[in-house]
């Protein structure tokens, strides 16, 4: 069971997926939480702060959840496509931090770069991941931000366009996405037999 401090996040998260960043205010986040409005303002200072810790943790859960079962000692290409099924299974699990993404992507650019240094940390299986992939000449010789833009942040989009009803996706096409998606960071084309 969530507490109140889950509840109102996850409150604000839902709201913010359909309604953007200017559609609701702090006594909207109270009702969608079922919580008093004093009760929202015991956990978060104003409105403000609610959308950054809610931020901070929707980059903890991608990165709790995307890297589980990460490791080293697997080759480079299954552990990349163990990290697409996880951002592909949590899309489906949570499709409001698809349709947030869009919302967060338009903050202003300094809180952009300060939010950019938090999530470094966070993320950091996934730059050793790219450091690796460049050390063993397997992924292209690009900044982690590129390789990160060009690998995963396809993801996103397709997934949101999944939930539009635009496009279907099934398990034989997102092995084909995954294939792609390693072509445009990686060296080395994979073929088919190496998904299995």
């Amino acid at each position: 069971m969530m507490n109140k401090c889950e509840l109102i996040l996850d409150a604000t998260l839902h709201l913010l997926a359909h309604r953007g960043f200017h559609g609701f205010s702090i006594r909207d986040v109270a009702k969608e939480s079922g919580v008093a409005t004093g009760t929202v303002y015991l956990y978060f200072e104003d409105r403000e702060d609610l959308i950054k810790q809610l931020h901070g943790q929707i980059i903890d859960r991608v990165a709790r959840q995307v890297f589980a079962e990460s490791t080293v000692e697997v080759d480079l290409f299954q552990q990349f496509r163990r990290m697409c099924l996880n951002f592909w299974s949590l899309f489906l699990q949570k499709p409001a931090i698809v349709l947030s993404k869009g919302q967060f992507d338009h903050l202003p650019p300094d809180v952009l770069r300060s939010r950019h240094e938090e999530a470094r940390l966070v993320l950091e299986p996934l730059f050793t991941f790219f450091s690796r992939g460049r050390e063993q000449k397997i992924l292209k010789d690009l900044p982690d931000e590129i390789l990160f833009s060009l690998g995963f942040e396809p993801y996103f989009e397709i997934a949101r366009k999944t939930m539009q009803g635009i496009i279907s996706i099934d398990e034989a096409m997102l092995e084909e996405i995954i294939l792609a998606s390693w072509d445009s960071i990686s060296l080395q084309k994979t073929s088919r037999e190496k998904t299995v």
